[in-house]
């Protein structure tokens, strides 16, 4: 089940996993807005939107996003769209942090029970938006399984590992955020972090729309 190159997929695919990207910064943006839960949540909303493209990949319909230049850039702008959307939408929480606009208590007891979903959602589809996961899984992937193997099991395995992972690494930075969260829980300590994370959401979200 496994390739006789798995040492070497283990290293490429942990490296891979630890690149500061997309996926990186929704992390990070909501662990800072729910600490290590919120950030935990998105992560496993992200590593879900891998077997989106594990599945894609296996159908061969990658194949045909990675030879159609028109359908790449309609999905690279759509993710990109979104990831500068929230970017925008950490600015204004910023904002509103700033000027000291606080909700009352039952409001944010409210929000705690839809983060659950909200953290899932933004994370897979922040995910399964970027098709560059898509391209990678179709060009990448193949590098590691039998030909003689089936192709849908082979890479719901390795997938699953990239999951594992991906999970691990982006929950560690969630932990990591979370800390630092409690140590600059000032308003407008946080207004500040949360202005940067929106900034490079939206810096992100640019360079993804404009990238080749």
């Amino acid at each position: 089940m496994l390739p006789d190159n798995f040492g070497e997929f283990l290293i490429a695919i942990t490296i891979l996993a630890m690149i500061p990207g997309a996926d990186t910064m929704m992390v990070i943006r909501n662990s800072i807005r729910g600490g290590l839960p919120d950030g935990a949540i998105t992560s496993a909303g992200i590593c879900t939107g891998l077997f989106f493209h594990a599945a894609v990949s296996g159908c061969g319909l990658a194949l045909i996003l990675y030879n159609s230049a028109q359908l790449y850039h309609f999905i690279k702008i759509i993710g990109a769209f979104y990831i500068v959307w929230l970017g925008f939408q950490n600015l204004w929480d910023a904002k509103k942090r700033y000027s000291g606009a606080q909700g009352s208590e039952e409001l944010a007891a409210a929000a705690e029970k839809v983060r659950v979903m909200r953290s899932f959602r933004e994370g897979i589809l922040s995910n399964v938006l970027n098709p560059k996961t898509a391209v990678f899984y179709i060009t990448f992937m193949p590098q590691f399984m039998n030909a003689n193997g089936n192709p849908v099991t082979q890479i719901l395995v390795l997938t699953s590992i990239h999951f594992g992972i991906s999970f691990i690494w982006q929950c560690l930075l969630a932990s990591i955020v979370g800390k630092a969260k409690q140590v600059v829980s000032a308003p407008r300590s946080r207004s500040y972090i949360e202005a940067t994370a929106g900034s490079i959401l939206v810096g992100l979200g640019i360079k993804l729309a404009a990238s080749e």
